[in-house]
């Protein structure tokens, strides 16, 4: 119910107000679920991603944001799902697995913060949660590059990588070596991602 509420109220206002534009719809996978990684720059992220889907979608969040009773229903009634930023415990593990057998999509910002210095560097060291979670499920990762932080009223361009797997990695052990691998080819994928964003945002003022 609440998410229907969000899809035909709060969605099409924040499609009003921050005029998004995107690229690369196509390399959603079809007829599967998947975890999506994004850089991070602010809270209407999120929203910029779920409006995407017609289901409601499952993300990350800081356990520090469920301090409260009230404000911890809200974001669990928007999907949210509790994170500790330094250490990925077993419990967040347990419902991200769930979340993804049930057939939902998972939503992963890897940098763990929103990056303040976006103007200065693309991303912030990237945590291994969304990599760990990909290797042990088996699931797709689909990238995606927001070009720069949502303003109100002004046009802001993600684009969507292409999604890939570690099918290649199968009955290895992600070992810290393994994990920083990894880490490093999702890094460069989300700046690829965030770099395609940006020449999609120049091209439209063409």
């Amino acid at each position: 119910m609440f998410h229907k509420i969000c899809r035909r109220i709060v969605f099409p206002i924040v499609k009003l107000l921050y005029r998004m534009k995107v690229k690369g719809l196509e390399n959603l996978p079809k007829g599967e679920n998947f975890i999506i990684v994004s850089n991070h720059l602010g809270i209407i992220d999120c929203f910029a991603i779920a409006i995407l889907f017609k289901q409601k979608i499952y993300f990350m969040a800081k356990k520090e944001l469920f301090n409260k009773k009230l404000k911890a229903k809200f974001i669990r009634w928007l999907g949210g799902i509790p994170v500790d930023r330094e250490k990925l415990d077993i419990t967040t593990v347990k419902e991200c697995f769930k979340t993804l057998k049930n057939g939902d999509n998972l939503v992963v910002f890897p940098e763990g913060t929103r990056n303040k210095k976006a103007e200065e560097v693309d991303l912030l060291p990237l945590k291994g949660g969304a990599n760990l979670i990909a290797f042990k499920t088996g699931y797709k990762i689909v990238p995606v590059g927001m070009a720069k932080k949502y303003r109100i009223f002004r046009k802001n361009h993600m684009y969507i990588g292409e999604a890939y797997d570690y099918s290649n990695y199968k009955g290895q052990k992600l070992s810290a070596e393994l994990s920083e691998e990894l880490t490093e080819d999702m890094r460069l994928r989300l700046c690829d991602c965030i770099k395609n964003a940006r020449k999609f945002a120049e091209e439209s003022k063409k």
